[in-house]
């Protein structure tokens, strides 16, 4: 069975192996009271010797999961269920990523456009930089080539 099929034909698989389970048992029931024991006892017994069935159930099932992607559809799913039930949670929380990504993406525009770029000029080695820093005692200016 590929993986695919058998991640949406889940129900199926584990009723197959619920059913397999239940056939274990009862053939140790069989062969208990095959050798003399009650069908009460045996079946007592049975489920001693086998153990926890539910938790059996659980450990098979666990080889055959994929945890990452089943608990990443799982929130999913009660994200969304939880989106629908609070209408202006949504709305604030559509509102707020609108508004984060438009800002990031105008900043980043700004910054691509001045610093990313090169400036539009035949000679740019020859353009100068100015900055001014006022130490608190005195103003400056400095001059400095583009070229360092």
């Amino acid at each position: 069975m590929n993986w695919f099929k058998q991640l949406f034909s889940r129900r199926r698989v584990y009723n197959d192996l619920s059913e397999e389970i239940q056939q274990h048992l009862q053939e140790k029931i069989e062969e208990l009271v095959a050798s003399g024991m009650p069908r009460k006892e045996a079946a007592a017994a049975a489920g001693r010797d086998f153990g926890n069935i539910t938790l059996v159930q659980e450990d098979s099932r666990a080889v055959w999961r994929w945890p990452s992607i089943e608990g990443f559809f799982a929130d999913l799913c009660y994200a969304l269920r939880t989106l629908r039930k609070t209408l202006g949670f949504t709305a604030t929380a559509k509102v707020t990523l609108a508004l984060g990504i438009g800002a990031n993406t105008s900043i980043f525009m700004l910054l691509d456009a001045i610093r990313l770029r090169s400036l539009p000029v035949q000679n740019q080695q020859e353009l100068a930089e100015v900055w001014i820093t006022d130490s608190g005692h005195q103003g400056w200016a400095s001059i400095s080539n583009m070229e360092n």
